[in-house]
């Protein structure tokens, strides 16, 4: 199969009225020369321009499903909704849940990890929590935060197979131990919801915290100790060199000024975008769980936008990863910076960026279609088409 279109991002360029060819799951061409799709189906997007798939690293839900619902046809649901957006790969992120019911979940995403379907594929799943400061909870439970104590740490461990990223606050007690564990099984280790000065999040940083979850929110800012004022958390991941971050892009949780301000202390290749997006993307206003039906926490939905029950808080969001390219581009970043901190940066993060986040030979073929509007036309993940909004485009030659 190949991919025809009016612009195509790859590494280095833009190749204009391009081709990308497909062949078994992986790019075996992008470039001008048509002598290359001889008796090829082509699926012609004149007017469209041909992007990485998106990677989306922390997503809880979307199309009425939960991660944490713990089933595979949840899981199935929101990989299948999200390549409507342009997600040809994501963390299925666990909101905080009783630990017993976590390791449940664990044990049913072993079974599904790696398996192919028609969503975006799972690359791994994100813990966000049980091992937050209940003074940033957010919308997590308080009831159900716990402190990372050895066994637990070690239960989760466990299953370090398909755990890919943990949350954690690391001035609980034992949470820099827990870092150390984390690190230790190449698990990337982010900070958040979390209160922690500077001199513990450079601490944690040292034992192997590398990461920052939707940086801003739930995170401490500078305090005074006595008459010294010190970073807070959000400060000492700005200032640490060594430590990414993530933003959620959806003009409501981070005002642009804010995501200029982090650009200039981190480089945008230091950022990437995500859509932290809950069960409730895709569906009309109500009332929803974030998290499992059972033990998440009640959300608000008015106007497509998630607050907690009392309305003072957002509660996730409802976008998709197009959502969050549009919104970088509708602030003044360029293109290439937009579709960098949707494909290849959080590519590089996750430790995927030898096959995944460029439209390149040799690296999987996941790739979007999107119209002026960024409109998603076209998504195809590992080389097969899944998402086609105009179904007439499929089998076009």
């Amino acid at each position: 199969m190949a991919v025809k279109a009016g612009k195509i991002y790859t590494p280095n360029n833009v190749v204009r009225n391009g081709i990308v060819v497909l062949e078994k799951g992986v790019i075996s061409y992008v470039g001008n020369d048509l002598e290359k799709v001889k008796n090829v189906t082509i699926l012609n997007f004149d007017g469209g321009m041909c992007v990485p798939g998106f990677i989306d690293l922390h997503v809880h839900g979307g199309g009425g499903y939960d991660f944490a619902d713990g089933n595979l046809e949840a899981f199935n649901r929101v990989c299948k909704y999200h390549v409507r957006g342009g997600t040809t790969s994501l963390l299925a992120t666990v909101l905080s849940s009783p630990v017993d019911y976590t390791l449940k979940i664990l044990e049913t995403f072993r079974k599904a990890y790696n398996t192919t379907g028609d969503g975006a594929e799972i690359l791994g799943l994100h813990l966000e929590g049980p091992f937050l400061n209940p003074d940033m909870r957010g919308a997590h439970p308080v009831e159900l935060l716990q402190t990372p104590s050895r066994e637990l740490v070690e239960a989760f461990l466990d299953y370090a197979d398909v755990i890919r990223r943990v949350t954690i606050a690391p001035e609980l007690p034992g949470g820099i131990e827990a870092i150390k564990a984390f690190y230790s099984k190449n698990i990337m280790v982010s900070i958040g919801h979390s209160n922690a000065p500077y001199g513990i999040v450079d601490e944690a940083y040292n034992a192997g915290l590398r990461h920052a979850t939707h940086l801003y929110n739930a995170l401490g800012v500078s305090f005074k100790q006595g008459p010294y004022r010190i970073p807070g958390a959000l400060e000492s991941v700005l200032a640490l060199d060594g430590i990414t971050a993530e933003i959620i892009a959806d003009g409501r949780h981070v005002h642009p000024a804010l995501i200029s301000l982090a650009v200039k202390a981190k480089g945008f290749r230091r950022l990437c975008i995500v859509t932290d997006a809950m069960r409730a993307a895709g569906m009309p206003d109500g009332t929803y769980k974030l998290g499992s039906n059972a033990y998440g926490s009640n959300t608000v939905v008015k106007e497509g936008v998630s607050y907690t029950v009392d309305m003072h808080s957002f509660a996730s969001t409802t976008i998709s990863m197009v959502d969050a390219v549009r919104f970088m581009r509708s602030i003044g970043y360029p293109m290439r910076t937009a579709l960098s901190m949707a494909t290849a940066i959080p590519a590089k993060l996750l430790g995927v960026s030898s096959r995944k986040g460029l439209l390149a030979p040799g690296f999987d073929g996941d790739l979007v279609v999107l119209d002026r509007r960024f409109r998603v036309l076209l998504t195809v993940v590992r080389g097969r088409v899944v998402y086609a909004e105009e179904k007439d485009y499929i089998g076009l030659s």
